[in-house]
């Protein structure tokens, strides 16, 4: 019996979704056991950061060897990383050019992230807040490691309320 190609890549298709939001759910859920051991009163919010910190240095490690400092795309490569990343996770991301060639900008039109941090009781802010220590983690350490000043701030962010993300990348001298 032949196999239908379209069928099969519906299923794959599935199934990456589902171990998406399975991956989104266990963080949520570690936050929640983790935190049963802690004191009461501690705040969520520096165990969560702490936790984007170290995912951060981790994923810092991985683009690494995707990144040449030498290369006049090198900005745009970090781009290229973090959308990688962000729809990998199941998230809509796409790079928007900036004005001028020290600038880049990234722009997410949908993010599973606030609905499952809803689910399990975080903060919206907590979301946002941990979405740009990841990021902030990342970028730091590709400064240490190329010598260079690449900053990342954001701009837009969907559990503020607002439509989209839009995280805008520069580098300077």
């Amino acid at each position: 019996m032949p196999i239908n190609q379209e069928d099969e890549m519906r299923k794959l298709l599935s199934k990456f979704d589902a171990l998406g939001n399975i991956t989104r759910a266990t963080w949520y859920e570690w936050r929640q056991a983790a935190l049963s051991f802690l004191p009461p009163g501690t705040n969520p919010m520096e165990l969560v950061l702490k936790a984007w910190e170290v995912v951060g240095h981790d994923t810092a490690k991985a683009y690494f060897t995707a990144l040449d400092k030498s290369k006049p795309t090198f900005l745009r490569d970090i781009a290229k990383c973090i959308v990688n990343s962000s729809t990998m996770m199941g998230e809509t991301a796409k790079i928007v050019d900036g004005r001028n060639p020290d600038e880049v900008y990234i722009q997410w039109d949908r993010c599973p992230w606030p609905e499952f941090a809803r689910r399990y009781g975080a903060s919206m802010e907590e979301d946002v807040l941990g979405c740009d220590k990841w990021f902030q983690t990342v970028i730091a350490d590709v400064n240490e490691l190329f010598n260079t000043k690449v900053k990342l701030e954001t701009l837009h962010a969907i559990p503020r309320g607002e439509k989209v993300c839009v995280r805008r990348l520069s580098i300077g001298v």
